[in-house]
């Protein structure tokens, strides 16, 4: 048995709020991000996709950033079943599926775009061994998706493991990416997205790490001097359902829901491709003093070697997520779906 996850206290006014209304039917859908980020556009394109298709009888509410609590809040806000769908960055799903942080471990999907997109959308290992682990935690992965790649923010040039010392990384908070940055030397600072623009401000951390189309949207290009593409890995969503309500939807509806999802996932992609390189003109153009740095082969070569310790820390992460008398089939598990996924991607490349 999996440790007790932590619950959150959900406040009965909350429950009311979200109370179906009698004359429509209404799914809601609780995203991680904001309005015009890339999950919004997945949503909205789910959303009409769903009024299509149901003839204007189900209509699809998005809840974003901060309207239901935090991102583990609307995690559990769908698993209990008061949400109907969640979408997620793979960082914030570790305390209810652990081994889904196997796609946070840097270097392994890479930043190939038709590659990372192919492994995403169709991985065995995903949608086979992943989606049992969803289910046992009551919610059905329906896709993933890439954001695009993950470039760091700093006040100077970073190519090498030695020009990370010192600095004050903001991380996401959860294990892979804290450790990651340790193990490239800096010093990995856990901040929410709301309080890094102040951060960097202020300059109690030194630098970031996100999507470009973000780091414009979020502004933080104005405190930043430096840009670094290392070729290390894209930022992943993820999009899931309550399983058990899912399961008691009708032929028609799960068709209907499994259809809205395949539209979004190409109108998020599309978006992203078109988002992340249009934001990065903007940011140029705003700040034609930011220098842009491209890691050479040689240079991402260190920081990939770096990243297989990683490895043995996912199998931990994993591991330690589980009573002891699991802990060994755990750990065995998380690295068949690690190196699996590996073989997926060299496959596809």
């Amino acid at each position: 048995m999996k440790k007790t996850i932590r619950k959150y206290i959900l406040p009965s006014l909350l429950t009311v709020g979200l109370a179906t209304g009698v004359n429509a039917e209404t799914w809601k859908f609780a995203s991680e991000e904001d309005k015009n980020d890339v999950q919004d556009i997945f949503a909205q394109a789910f959303a009409e996709t769903i009024k299509e298709e149901s003839g204007g009888d189900i209509k699809v509410r998005i809840y974003y950033y901060g309207q239901l609590g935090t991102e583990n809040d609307i995690v559990e806000l769908t698993s209990k079943g008061t949400v109907q769908f969640v979408s997620v960055g793979t960082g914030h799903l570790g305390s209810y599926v652990p081994e889904v942080q196997a796609l946070s471990v840097p270097y392994v999907l890479g930043t190939d775009v038709e590659v990372v997109r192919n492994v995403l959308t169709s991985s065995p290992t995903i949608y086979q061994d992943l989606s049992a682990k969803f289910e046992k935690v009551n919610l059905k992965l329906l896709t993933m998706i890439s954001e695009g790649e993950m470039v760091w923010g700093a006040n100077q040039a970073i190519r090498s493991p030695a020009d990370f010392e010192g600095q004050k990384i903001r991380t996401f908070t959860s294990t892979i990416p804290v450790e990651t940055y340790k193990a490239f030397g800096a010093t990995p600072t856990p901040l929410s997205w709301g309080e890094v623009y102040g951060a960097l401000q202020l300059k109690t951390v030194d630098g970031m790490v996100n999507p470009i189309y973000f780091v414009y949207n979020a502004k933080w290009h104005e405190v930043q001097d430096y840009l670094m593409f290392p070729g290390q890995q894209p930022y992943v969503g993820t999009v899931s359902t309550n399983n058990e309500w899912f399961n008691n939807l009708s032929a028609g509806k799960q068709q209907m829901v499994l259809k809205a999802t395949e539209v979004a996932e190409q109108a998020a992609h599309e978006y992203q491709l078109k988002i992340n390189n249009e934001n990065m003109d903007k940011i140029i153009a705003e700040r034609p003093d930011l220098q842009v740095v491209v890691l050479t082969e040689e240079e991402r070569a260190v920081f990939q070697e770096l990243s297989t310790t990683l490895h043995e820390t996912f199998y931990g992460v994993v591991e330690n997520a589980y009573d002891d008398a699991d802990k060994a089939s755990a750990r065995e598990n998380a690295q068949k779906i690690l190196q699996n996924l590996i073989q997926e991607v060299q496959a596809a490349s």
